[in-house]
């Protein structure tokens, strides 16, 4: 009866952990799509968090690209962190063949301030994008200073 009982706790504990490790492996795979990788590295550049981003980074750049998210995150911490960052029109998907792909997509700053919304001006943001161990992943990111064309120069203590 004891191994009876050692058995079924096995069973039970083993569908959660093989379960967690199937899921774990799912959201290492990168994203269905260029525009959807590249949708999730704004979200999160937006979110200020890192959970989440090491999924839709090319694992051959991914220790340089998230020095540079990190980078463009303290720039926008130096300067007026915007309540978030919206996306203005379509992505913009230019297939360049061989499960690569340059993406564009048009970055605007948002602020809230009580009642009152403030729009910053739309700014491109560049990408490359490749197929990358069965996902898409960013295997480049091409940003416009913050400090200096998202917000004033002086809005970031005079440096841009």
């Amino acid at each position: 009866m004891l191994s009876l009982v050692a058995v079924l706790c096995t069973g039970i504990v083993a569908v959660p952990v093989s379960w967690a490790v199937l899921k774990q492996a799912e959201a290492e795979r990168g994203e269905a799509s260029p525009d959807a990788a590249v949708n999730v590295y704004v979200l999160q550049m937006s979110s200020g968090e890192e959970l989440g981003l090491s999924r839709v980074l090319a694992a051959r750049h991914h220790d340089e690209l998230l020095r540079q998210w990190r980078h463009y995150r303290g720039e926008m911490q130096r300067g007026e962190v915007p309540s978030k960052l919206g996306t203005v029109g379509p992505i913009d998907v230019d297939s360049q063949g061989e499960g690569r792909a340059t993406v564009t997509v048009h970055v605007r700053a948002i602020w809230w301030r009580g009642q009152t919304i403030l729009n910053g001006t739309e700014q491109p943001w560049r990408f490359e994008a490749r197929r990358d161990d069965g996902g898409w992943r960013v295997w480049a990111a091409n940003l416009p200073p913050w400090c200096g064309v998202h917000v004033r120069a002086d809005a970031c203590g005079g440096q841009g």
